[in-house]
């Protein structure tokens, strides 16, 4: 399992530098017959525009400083109106003493961006920990500006449904082992349980229509499991989520 997730990043990372590669570069022409090239990353209505170069130098240019703009949308707007569609993966790290210490976790959201900076949207996948299970969430995140380079701050809500069959125990009756008791084997189900998982992240855009995240947060988890004599016990997680993943808009 830790292998595929290594696989699984790393096509995911190689993925993106190939888009980000692909990205043409922004070039302003100033009036005194100079040439800027770099990446705007933000353009106002009053013409200013900020174009940062190859050395990670920050240049700000008026619209009477410049005769025209070459630039990609991509680098002037990152956000777009509208639906969207995320897909995740990442691990929920833990104690390393816990026999599921980094569970793999996989999902895909689809929603909608309004133009508040707000997204909303509803997302299903698939994490492994002693079971398998399948979390059905709500996703929210709030997006601080609108630039090629974005801070979020976000939050998961909803629940993880068990998709095992039910494990079976051998029970003792009330009479010691060793004066002849009996026992009987009996199902131990497991049932799932809710989850919330705020994070900050960060989005960044690798072309017009794709975004990269990454995300940081706390993973909250209730795992409960009933048997068929009334049996039932919960088991909660706290976990730091670690996520990255593509947008498509």
């Amino acid at each position: 399992m830790r292998k595929s997730v290594l696989v699984f990043l790393s096509l995911l990372f190689l993925v993106s530098i190939t888009f980000a590669q692909k990205r043409k570069k922004d070039v302003i022409y100033l009036k005194n017959g100079s040439i800027i090239n770099g990446q705007i990353i933000s353009s106002l209505p009053s013409g200013m525009v900020k174009i940062k170069t190859k050395d990670n130098s920050l240049w700000v240019f008026e619209p009477l400083q410049y005769d025209s703009i070459s630039a990609t949308k991509s680098t002037i707007k990152q956000l777009h109106y509208g639906y969207f569609n995320l897909t995740e993966a990442g691990i929920l790290a833990g104690n390393s003493d816990n026999l599921y210490n980094a569970p793999f976790t996989l999902m895909n959201i689809s929603g909608w961006q309004f133009k508040n900076r707000f997204s909303a949207g509803l997302g299903t996948g698939v994490e492994f920990w002693s079971e398998t299970y399948l979390p059905v969430v709500a996703d929210i995140r709030y997006y601080l500006q609108r630039q090629s380079v974005n801070p979020f701050f976000g939050i998961q809500v909803g629940y993880s449904f068990a998709l095992d069959k039910p494990d079976m125990q051998y029970v003792y009756d009330s009479t010691p082992v060793w004066r002849g008791g009996t026992g009987s084997t009996l199902e131990m189900k497991a049932n799932g349980g809710l989850l919330i998982n705020p994070s900050v992240g960060i989005c960044t855009s690798l072309n017009e229509n794709m975004a990269l995240t990454f995300s940081a947060g706390y993973r909250f988890m209730r795992h409960r499991y009933s048997r068929e004599d009334n049996y039932k016990i919960d088991i909660d997680y706290n976990r730091l989520s670690i996520k990255i993943g593509l947008i498509f808009q």
